[in-house]
C-alpha cells in the first residue's frame, strides 16, 4: 500500500513566493470568500449540465475540459483583483491570462495522468528558475485524496524525474482512460497530495509534474484552472506569439470551428478582464509547440 504524503504549508518558514519557486507550487488559503465560491460552484454545475456525456467520456481521465473562453460568466474570477494581487505578490511583474478550463471529475471518476503543461521546451529560458507560465487552480469544493485532489512531484519543474520519461501526455488514450494499467495513472513514491478547502487557491509552475487522484465519492469535484503568464512584458516575442495562439485558440487543442475568445464577449464582461488580457505588437514568428523537455538541459 502506498502511503500518501500531504503537503503541509505550516512545515516551512519560507515565504509563499519562495515556496512556489522551490517546490513548484504553493497553496494560498482562504483567498476567495464563501459567498463568491457559492456563485462559482453554481455556474460550474450549470456549465457541466450543458456538456454532453460524449464530450466528457472522451476526456474521462480529466473529467471535463470546458474552455473558459466559451463561458464569459467566469470573467469575474479571471480578473479577480485579489487573485491578480496575489500573483503579483508571488513575483508576477505583468500577469496576463491566456486561457483556462473547467475540469470537473464526476463521482467515481478515474485518476488524472501524470504530466506537465509547459510547451516552450525549445527555449533556453524554459530551463531557468524564472517561470514563464503559472496555473491558478480553484477547487470549488473541499478536496482531498478521496475525491480527487491534486498530487504533485515537488521540485520537478526544475529537475529531471522518472515521470518525465513516460509517453507524451494528453493523448486520446490517456485522456480517455483507455488503459487503466498505464503507469501514467499509477501512484509514485515521490507524490505529495495537496488537499484544499474551498476558497483556497493553488498557484503552480506549468513545468511541475502533477496529476490528480480519482474521485471515490458520490459527488462531482469541480475545478477551475486558470493560466497566466506572470512576466508577459519581458517574455520573448516568439513565446508571446505562441501564447497568443493559445489565447486565440489557434493551437493544437481541438476546438469548435469558430471558438470564442474574450474578444467576442460583451463590453461589460470584457471590462472585467481587460487588464489581464495579452496584447502584442507586430507579427513575430511563434516558437515551436514542444511539450517534452530535454532533460539534459535541466540544472544539476
Amino acid at each position: 500500500m502506498t502511503t500518501t504524503t500531504i503537503a503541509r504549508t505550516t512545515e516551512t518558514a519560507l515565504s509563499p513566493a519562495d515556496t512556489l519557486n522551490r517546490n513548484g507550487f504553493v497553496r494560498i488559503p482562504g483567498l476567495l470568500d464563501p459567498q463568491f465560491m457559492d456563485t462559482l460552484l453554481l455556474r460550474a454545475h450549470a456549465r457541466l449540465f450543458r456538456e454532453s456525456a460524449e464530450a466528457r467520456e472522451k476526456v474521462k481521465s480529466n473529467g471535463s475540459l470546458c474552455h473558459l473562453s466559451d463561458s464569459p460568466e467566469f470573467a469575474d474570477i479571471i480578473g479577480h483583483k485579489g487573485l491578480i494581487d496575489t500573483l503579483r505578490g508571488l513575483g508576477a511583474s505583468d500577469p496576463r491570462w491566456t486561457g483556462g478550463f473547467l475540469i470537473s471529475k464526476p463521482a467515481g471518476g478515474p485518476p488524472l495522468f501524470w504530466h506537465q503543461d509547459w510547451w516552450g521546451w525549445t527555449e533556453p529560458e524554459s530551463y531557468k528558475a524564472r517561470p514563464q507560465q503559472w496555473f491558478a487552480m480553484i477547487y470549488l469544493t473541499d478536496t482531498t485524496p478521496e475525491n480527487g485532489c491534486l498530487r504533485v512531484i515537488p521540485g520537478s519543474h526544475r529537475h529531471d524525474h522518472p515521470l518525465h520519461h513516460l509517453e507524451a501526455a494528453h493523448s486520446a488514450e490517456l485522456q480517455g482512460f483507455l488503459n487503466p494499467d498505464n503507469p501514467a495513472f499509477a501512484a509514485h513514491p515521490d507524490e505529495v497530495a495537496v488537499p484544499v478547502t474551498a476558497g483556497d487557491v493553488l498557484v503552480g509552475d506549468a513545468r511541475l509534474i502533477h496529476s490528480a487522484y480519482g474521485n471515490a465519492t458520490a459527488h462531482e469535484r469541480p475545478l477551475l484552472t486558470l493560466w497566466y503568464m506572470p512576466h508577459w512584458d519581458t517574455m520573448s516575442p516568439g513565446m508571446q506569439a505562441r501564447a497568443m495562439m493559445g489565447y486565440m485558440r489557434n493551437d493544437d487543442i481541438v476546438t469548435p470551428e469558430r471558438p470564442l475568445t474574450p474578444l467576442d464577449w460583451t463590453p461589460e464582461l470584457r471590462a472585467r478582464v481587460e487588464d489581464v488580457l495579452p496584447t502584442m505588437e507586430g507579427s513575430p514568428s511563434p516558437i515551436a509547440w514542444v511539450r517534452t523537455p530535454d532533460v539534459t538541459r535541466f540544472a544539476a
